[in-house]
């Protein structure tokens, strides 16, 4: 699967154009991680999304192992938008590869490309449109 397929497929982009997907892959960065190896950790500030290619990486969060993603989960994508704590730690169980975007680079993206900020605001709204129906339950 192509790395632009991959990206269509994360809910944060899914109403992204080809052309924006396809320019948001051009300011990513692929990276490899061995097995064990630390990806992220928790408390730390975030400063990048990640895409899983390939592989599997574990979710620890106080020390606890909460789960395992795989090819086409994703994790860290409100760092995009701030440099929040991690709320986890994210560490390759396998070989791992993932298609990394930093902060700073999808900024830059967003001033380049409006288009994908007023879709992401729309996605991130209705998130917390449900979110907010959730509590008033």
């Amino acid at each position: 699967m192509t790395h632009e397929a991959f990206l269509g497929r994360v809910p944060i982009f899914e109403h992204c154009t080809p052309d924006e997907i396809e320019s948001i892959v051009r300011v990513a960065q692929e990276h490899s991680y061995s097995a064990g190896q630390l990806i992220v950790t928790q408390g730390t500030p975030g400063q990048a999304f990640y895409l899983i290619l390939s592989g599997r990486v574990g979710i620890e969060r106080d020390g606890s192992v909460l789960g395992a993603f795989g090819p086409g989960d994703f994790f860290g994508e409100m760092s995009l938008l701030d440099n929040a704590p991690r709320s986890a730690t994210i560490r390759a169980i396998d070989d791992t590869s993932c298609l990394m975007l930093s902060s700073w680079d999808f900024r830059g993206l967003l001033e380049r490309t409006p288009s994908i900020a007023i879709k992401l605001l729309e996605v991130l709204s209705r998130r917390l449109r449900v979110a907010d129906e959730r509590m008033a339950r």
